[in-house]
């Protein structure tokens, strides 16, 4: 079985939840729906954050 992860996005604060497993349902963030960004937004995003103990 094959899964894919899914990445969201909160429009009104900027949240980024990953969700590598789960269920049906839907994420919620700032009383909004999350956003699903496509897999080159996602890379964009999750890339472009600092990493722990970088400058």
């Amino acid at each position: 079985m094959t899964t894919k992860s899914q990445v969201f996005k909160c429009k009104a604060c900027g949240a980024i939840v990953a969700v590598i497993t789960g269920g049906k349902g839907e994420l919620t963030c700032c009383d909004q729906k999350m956003a699903e960004v496509t897999p080159d937004k996602a890379k964009k995003l999750i890339y472009g954050m600092s990493r722990p103990g970088s400058p």
